[in-house]
């Protein structure tokens, strides 16, 4: 929630100062925009003009993004299909498992292939899960099991909404950041003539430094804030796994997901919005041998 709330506030700066600078040139004088000010008894000033119309620039997104059919088209854009045939009948087989442990229904959640060489499942939006084909080709249903119990662990922690929420809160403000790199790039193009050269290089550098200051004092302390929040993310979508007794099928499917990966360097293990894949390891057998010490009274 915490990563919700900095998501919205960086990007009500960032399209603020867009619709002020609309406001600077061009006044805000929509008739719409004064009737739902009016109705929500805003007072009707520059200022919250501006303010009313950023919110709702954000908020809009959020509650289209909401519907089935942008969730339908946002797995699309990931490259998922339906499963078919022997792909259907594993990955029911296996969600089946994960739903009697947890007491859900399989109806529940949509199931999906996604068209991609790597090794990998994912959770989309509010009850959507992909996994990849090659995943499927060397995976037993057992293991399978435990690595959809992690993705449904991630659906019942709000984790995949809260990421959909910030996307689309973000997806106006990244916007707002390319129209200010092309306005710079006119500006700086401009700058080579002559007398209108000193007006069009001070504006270009206004922007430029607007540009840093959004992305590197807000976006980038947002951007590791999440990584960090993600991390965490996964170790409790492993514990979920656990708790439900799926702990030693997630636990077995990562190890095998694991002997076919590369090891990541330093910097791409600093940042990853994932934990090393070692640790996660380490945690969720560590909470296996506090759980059921019968199973490794023989160690």
């Amino acid at each position: 929630m915490i990563i919700l709330i900095l998501t919205f506030l960086v990007n009500l700066i960032l399209v603020a100062s867009f619709w002020g600078l609309v406001q600077l040139f061009q006044p805000l004088a929509w008739p719409w925009l004064f009737k739902l000010m009016s109705t929500l008894h805003v007072p009707v000033t520059d200022l919250n003009l501006v303010l009313t119309l950023s919110v709702l620039t954000l908020l809009v997104p959020c509650l289209i993004s909401k519907t089935a059919l942008m969730q339908r088209y946002f797995c699309w854009v990931l490259h998922c299909k339906r499963p078919r045939g022997e792909e259907a009948a594993l990955l029911e087989e296996a969600l089946v498992r994960v739903c009697r442990a947890a007491g859900l229904h399989e109806d529940d959640f949509e199931l999906y292939v996604c068209q991609s060489k790597d090794y990998n499942a994912f959770a989309v939006g509010d009850n959507n899960i992909a996994v990849t084909r090659p995943l499927l080709t060397v995976m037993p249903v057992s293991y399978l099991a435990g690595i959809l119990a992690h993705e449904v662990g991630h659906i019942r922690h709000n984790d995949t909404l809260i990421l959909y929420l910030c996307n689309a809160m973000s997806s106006f403000g990244n916007l707002v950041l390319r129209f200010y790199s092309f306005i710079t790039l006119v500006l700086g193009l401009l700058s080579f003539i002559p007398l209108l050269g000193i007006v069009t290089g001070i504006l270009s550098w206004v922007f430029l430094i607007q540009i840093y200051l959004f992305q590197f004092l807000l976006q980038l302390p947002l951007q590791l804030a999440h990584q960090f929040n993600s991390r965490q993310d996964e170790y409790a979508a492993d514990r979920y796994a656990c708790e439900m007794g799926l702990g030693l099928e997630l636990y077995n499917g990562l190890m095998l997901l694991a002997s076919g990966q590369k090891k990541l360097s330093f910097w791409q293990r600093l940042t990853s919005d994932h934990p090393d894949t070692d640790k996660r390891l380490a945690k969720i057998l560590a909470y296996e041998q506090k759980q059921n010490p019968q199973l490794f009274a023989g160690e």
